[in-house]
Parts: C-alpha cells; sequence; structure tokens
C-alpha cells in the first residue's frame, strides 16, 4: 500500500512507482490533503491504459475533485485496460478492480462523464466501486445502472449518502439496468454488496429496486446480497416489496444475506408485513437483520417474535437498539430464540439453547431488569448488548447472580449507561469473580462494557481483584472517581 505521502503535498514520487509499475505497489491510497487534480489522474490515466502499469488493483482517491473530462479519461483508461486484458485472457488475475473516486462535488456530470468512459466495457473489470457523499442525482444514477449492470465483475456498489437520488432516481437506475439487460437479462449478476443509505428512497423507490434484485434472481444470482438502506424513508409502504426480497424463493430462500433497514419508519405494521412474508416462505439464508430505531412496540415485537421461533432458520445477528420494545416485547422475542430449539425459558442457563443466533443488541429497548434477565438466560449468545435500559443498580443487584464465574456463552457483554450506583457495580464484579459455583462450565466472557454506571476507587479494588481471576477479560469503565470528586461535580451542576 502508498498512501502518497512522500514530498510534502505532490504526488510525483508516487505516481512515478505507477510509472515504473513498481510490483510492490497495489494500493493506491491519496489522502486528501495530496495535490491530485486533472494533470496527476491524466498521469495515471495514461499509465494504465498503455499497459505499462499490471500491479495496480485499488485506487482510492475520494476528496479530490476533478473535471469532468478527466473522469471521462480515467474511465477510458480503465476500459482500455479490461479490453487488452480480455483479448489476453488475464482479466481475472490482473487490472484494477477496487475505485473510490472523487469528492462531494462530483455530482451528475463527473459521475455521467466516468461512466461515458466506462460504458464500453460494460464498466471495466472493477469489482468495488465506492460514490459514496457524490451529490449524485437522478442523472448520474442512471448511467451508473446503464453502464454496470451488465458488468459480470461488480460485486460491491455503494451509493450511501446520496440524498439527491431519492424514489424517482432509483426508479430511473433500475429502468436503465433493465434496458441494458433486455428482457431476458439478469442486471448486475455478480452484485453482493449494495449499499444505499441515507439516499432518501421511499415506497415507490424500494418496489422499483425490488424488481431489479428479484429479476430472474430465483435462479440466475449465484449470490444472495448485502443490501444496506439504512436511513430511508422506506416506511410500512415500502415492506411490501421488501417483503418479496427477503422471502423470493420458496426452494432456495431469500436473495439476501444481509439486510440493514435502521432508520426507515418501518412500525409495527411494516414488521408485521416482513414477518408474515418470512412466515409464508422462510428466510434461509439471511444472516444479518438491522431494524434498530423504527418505532417498533410491544406489539411489533410480540408479531415479529411469532415469525423468528421458525422463519428466519439462518439468523445469526438480530439488531432491535432504540425501539420501545418494553420488557414484555423483549422476553416474546427471547421466547421465540429458546423455542427455536424446543426449549423454555427456566433458571438454567445450559437448558436454554438457540439454533443460531448468537448476537442481539437491545440497546435502549426499555427491557429493564426481566427483559435482561430473559436475555442473559439464552443460553448461546456470544454478544448481548443491554445499553441504557435504565437497570440501575438494582438490576444489577439482580442480575448479578447470573454472571457468578462469568457466563457459558457470552463473549461480548455490553452493561453500559444503566445508572447502576458503586455498590452496585461492586456486587456485579464481584459476582464475576465468583467461580465457587461455577466449576460446571468455563466462562467465555472476554469483553464487560460497564461505562456509564458509577465507577470509584472501591470498584477499581474489585475489577483488580476481578482480574486476578480472568486475566484475559476486558472491562470498559469510566475514569475512577476518587472520593470527594462525584460531590463536588453535583454542587457544580
Amino acid at each position: 500500500m502508498a498512501w502518497g505521502q512522500g514530498g510534502f503535498k505532490s504526488c510525483d514520487a508516487l505516481l512515478k512507482r505507477v510509472e515504473q509499475n513498481d510490483v510492490k505497489l497495489v494500493e493506491l491510497v491519496i489522502l486528501p490533503m495530496k495535490t491530485f487534480g486533472a494533470a496527476e489522474i491524466q498521469r495515471l490515466s495514461n499509465s494504465i491504459a498503455s499497459g505499462v502499469n499490471t500491479n495496480l488493483k485499488t485506487i482510492s482517491a475520494s476528496g479530490h475533485h476533478f473535471p469532468p473530462e478527466s473522469l471521462k479519461m480515467f474511465g477510458q483508461a480503465l476500459s482500455a485496460q479490461a479490453q487488452k486484458l480480455n483479448s489476453d485472457n488475464t482479466a481475472s488475475s490482473n487490472g484494477i478492480t477496487h475505485i473510490s473516486i472523487g469528492s462531494k462535488y462530483m455530482g451528475d456530470e463527473g459521475v455521467v462523464a466516468l461512466c461515458e468512459g466506462l460504458a464500453p466495457s460494460d464498466g471495466a473489470l472493477l469489482q468495488s466501486l465506492d460514490l459514496g457523499w457524490k451529490n449524485i442525482g437522478r442523472e448520474g444514477i442512471r448511467a451508473i445502472g446503464s453502464t454496470f449492470a451488465n458488468s459480470k465483475f461488480l460485486s460491491s456498489l455503494d451509493l450511501s449518502r446520496n440524498n439527491n437520488i431519492g424514489s424517482d432516481g432509483i426508479t430511473d437506475f433500475c429502468n436503465a439496468a433493465e434496458e441494458a439487460t433486455g428482457s431476458s437479462g439478469i442486471a448486475f449478476p455478480s452484485m453482493e454488496h449494495l449499499t444505499l443509505s441515507e439516499c432518501n428512497i421511499g415506497p415507490m423507490g424500494m418496489n422499483s429496486l425490488a424488481r431489479i434484485i428479484i429479476s430472474d434472481g430465483s435462479s440466475g444470482r449465484s449470490k444472495r446480497i448485502r443490501l444496506s438502506l439504512a436511513s430511508n424513508p422506506i416506511t410500512s409502504e415500502g415492506c411490501q416489496s421488501l417483503s418479496t426480497i427477503i422471502s423470493a424463493n420458496p426452494t432456495n430462500g431469500s436473495l439476501l444475506s444481509v439486510l440493514e433497514l435502521s432508520q426507515c419508519s418501518l412500525g409495527d405494521n411494516g414488521i408485521k408485513l416482513l414477518s408474515s412474508a418470512a412466515l409464508s416462505s422462510p428466510c434461509t439464508g439471511l444472516a444479518v437483520l438491522d431494524l434498530s430505531e423504527n418505532s417498533i412496540t410491544e406489539e411489533g415485537a410480540n408479531t415479529f417474535s411469532v415469525s423468528l421461533a421458525e422463519a428466519w432458520p439462518d439468523l445469526n445477528e438480530l439488531k432491535l437498539a432504540k425501539n420501545n420494545l418494553r420488557e414484555d416485547g423483549v422476553v416474546s422475542v427471547i421466547s421465540a430464540l429458546v423455542h427455536r430449539n424446543d426449549a423454555g425459558i427456566d433458571s438454567s442457563i445450559e437448558s436454554n439453547k438457540n439454533s443460531s443466533l448468537t448476537s442481539l443488541d437491545l440497546t435502549d429497548t426499555s427491557c429493564r431488569v426481566k427483559g435482561a434477565k430473559a436475555a442473559l438466560m439464552t443460553g448461546s449468545l456470544t454478544t448481548l448488548r443491554l445499553f441504557n435500559n435504565k437497570l440501575g443498580s438494582d438490576g444489577f443487584r439482580e442480575i448479578a447472580p447470573l454472571l457468578e464465574g462469568g457466563h457459558p456463552s457470552i463473549v461480548n457483554l455490553d452493561l453500559g449507561g444503566n445508572s447502576a450506583d458503586e455498590d452496585s457495580v461492586i456486587i456485579l464484579l464481584n459476582s464475576v469473580a465468583n467461580t465457587s459455583q461455577a466449576s460446571n462450565f468455563l466462562s467465555k466472557l472476554l469483553l464487560l462494557e460497564i461505562g456509564g454506571n458509577k465507577f470509584g476507587e472501591k470498584a477499581m479494588e474489585a475489577l483488580e481483584n476481578l482480574k486476578k481471576v480472568w486475566p484475559k477479560l476486558d472491562v470498559a469503565h469510566d475514569k475512577p472517581v476518587q472520593e470527594g470528586e462525584e460531590e463536588e461535580e453535583e454542587a457544580k451542576d
């Protein structure tokens, strides 16, 4: 990797290495403080187009602004390289495969120019294209759809933080891709990771996106897609289209491996639609589901739990953070996890196993003590986040027995932001350190987060004793408060 830091702002020495085909220069990273404009990208383009450089694979030049004609020239250079390597049958092992280029001022004009250069080769040999935060609108996104629809190489496309795309833009993107592939083709056949977070996509856009992903996807797509749609106004109305993606194939399951839907205004009605679709056709293959911050309540949690028990068989990470599920909603979710292995929640941790889910985020869900205890007793979770759930001092005292001697499955446990007093923190730490009653299991706990709870000198002493028992356990905590300092801070407030 070369970062382009030599000679203060100049990239001359770095570009000479490109022109000399330096065998060690595989990844080129041009930091934003460097001087890298039209003249520099012309030198880079010449080295690529002429075939002088055959070792470079990755170019990262985000934060640099280029005129449209320079971007078109760069695209043409990549096309020329692809055509040459394809004719030599060496495209699979050589050429530029990853690029991240341009600034937030790139806009439609710059994106269209880049795509004009790439169009003759269907996007050259690019496997990964990062055009996040480039002020792309309808014209630019249409050009991307047309240029890359037939690419047999592109597997990762990042268009995040382009708020001007909107539903109309996504529809244009999909229409252009369909026109490029024809009625029998599969758009973006090698796509594995599509990032569209913060693109202002609503229900209409979701309808078009679902159509292009499904496009004969039941038989034509070789791999499932990681789809990020975070921070888009999808709403419950857009969940109807989402439902067709997550359960599109009754035989092979979901077309997705990851679905990120945080801050999409889904609400309880949206969760009901997704759950119903999953029950109709199980979402086999979908491993990660992020439903954080979607105004889901206890009602939505109860509905989702019904499908969770049997219709998401490969789910191993579930994020429900910042939804007001309350304790009964959380318990409903936990019961569904336990049901996946036909067991019931009781006082024995070892008897409660869920089939595949190992990571659960319950941050700020108002789960209270009842929900926290149920989650800790689930049995096969390896990551559990209970941050900011108002457990308080009484909560820490109640969950402490469940952490006696550590935990048989949880590796990472977040109990931060729960406003427990120091005495309760000490009780919890002492419980983890007490191995006298934990002879029937070996603790897996490696990270315990307790920041946002009172932590003073006495808690530090308890932590030091804990470290003697579990030296590999990392405990993240606030800076210890000395005696008298707390009163001083309160007086200031």
